[in-house]
């Protein structure tokens, strides 16, 4: 029979035995009992269980006890549960302020939550000397969790609130806003207004050496060579910049372009080049975008150029344009077989006037993919590369599909 079923079930009247006298000491006065029954080691004395369990006290009410060990448990689950939360976003949060204080507010509610198991254990197997020790590491981590949450208060209560930092933060959007419309506005009225210096240094330029080339000698025929290349390559860059300046004067909307129609637009403005260069472009049939039917065509000029442009030597460019659906996108992707792009300029050639070539190499001013992402970008896609170097190059864009209506198909 067990200690608990001969608490149970002994009469009151019915003399007790040494067992049951050692007992009842023991939960009286311990030190007498500690006098009296002297353990082998501390490790044994620390486990014994010559003390009455919990349950006892509860004289075995199944409602009482049961009352106590769920309640008991559920805060223990509770407690254990928190300090796994807490370590998850310490870890995930590095950049938060006072990680240490969320550490050790975590071991302090673990201890806490061991105190409640505990009793749960206690009420059947009396372990009040391992509970003990479990409060004294929950008083010490206590006692530390304060000291260090004093030294902290006043800087966390000079951090900003979360309403001030959305505020501050709006604030800052705004400006920006302004300052990128200022500007876009700069950039805009900078390239229209120096178009026109620009065509009289071109044309006096050209005017001089149409009149009195004949008369220079080879230096000054080579000065005028100089001057006239350098005023074409700045009206090409001021027009590519002003074409840059404008993208963001178009509203995004909710138009249907078709993208068929835009590329031959784009080819036909690139009929020149692809005739001089004896390039070879071909496409697919391709779906309806959900995009500027204008700005589209501007995408398909600027890649279509570039893979014109950045040709191997001695190979007569050839490109093709595709398209694949990808989720309720479609992916256009602009294949050369060119000169290809490092790894490591990948990202760099979406930046404005960043060239990887010097432009006596390869024409250009620098501004044409860093055109393309801007539009792209700014009707919801993106804008990739993928390239072997000395291969070729594809460029993709991805842009919204436009859903088709019922019973209506596209051609492959």
């Amino acid at each position: 029979m067990t200690m608990r079923d001969g608490l149970r079930r002994r009469s009151v009247a019915e003399p007790l035995s040494r067992g049951d006298t050692a007992i009842r000491v023991a939960a009286m006065d311990p030190v007498a009992s500690a006098a009296a029954s002297a353990a082998p080691s501390l490790w044994q004395d620390f486990w014994t269980t010559t003390f009455m369990p919990h349950g006892c006290c509860y004289q075995w009410q199944p409602l009482i006890i049961w009352m106590h060990v769920l309640s008991d448990a559920f805060i223990c689950l509770a407690y254990y549960s928190i300090p796994i939360i807490l370590f998850a976003f310490v870890r995930k949060r590095r950049d938060v302020p006072f990680n240490a204080i969320f550490v050790i507010f975590g071991v302090f509610i673990m201890a806490c939550g061991t105190t409640h198991l505990l009793e749960v254990v206690d009420v059947w197997y009396p372990v009040y000397r391992l509970s003990a020790v479990v409060k004294i590491i929950t008083a010490i981590v206590s006692v530390l969790a304060v000291g260090m949450l004093i030294p902290i208060l006043p800087k966390a209560l000079a951090l900003p609130s979360l309403h001030s930092a959305n505020a501050a933060l709006h604030k800052a959007s705004i400006e920006l806003k302004r300052s990128n419309a200022e500007l876009e506005q700069f950039a805009y009225v900078a390239s229209h207004d120096l178009q026109e210096p620009l065509r009289m240094v071109s044309m006096h330029v050209e005017l001089l050496k149409r009149r009195h080339g004949p008369a220079l000698d080879a230096t000054g025929q080579a000065y005028l060579a100089i001057a006239a290349k350098g005023a074409s390559r700045m009206q090409s860059l001021v027009a590519s910049l002003l074409s840059f300046a404008r993208i963001d004067q178009v509203p995004v909307g909710l138009a249907e372009a078709d993208a068929n129609q835009a590329l031959a637009e784009a080819l036909d403005v690139l009929a020149q080049r692809i005739a001089a260069s004896q390039a070879t472009v071909t496409h697919e049939r391709l779906p309806p975008l959900r995009m500027d039917p204008s700005q589209l065509s501007v995408v398909f000029q600027n890649l279509v150029a570039n893979a014109i442009t950045f040709h191997r030597s001695g190979v007569a460019p050839t490109v093709h344009i595709s398209s694949r659906s990808q989720g309720g996108e479609v992916v256009i992707s602009v294949q050369d077989h060119g000169i290809g792009i490092s790894p490591e300029y990948r990202e760099r050639v979406f930046v404005i006037f960043q060239r990887i070539h010097d432009s006596d190499t390869y024409e250009g001013s620098g501004i044409g993919l860093a055109s393309v992402k801007k539009i792209v970008e700014r009707h919801g896609g993106r804008v990739w590369i993928e390239s072997v170097p000395g291969q070729g190059t594809t460029v993709h864009f991805s842009v919204l599909s436009v859903a088709p209506s019922p019973g209506s198909a596209h051609a492959p």
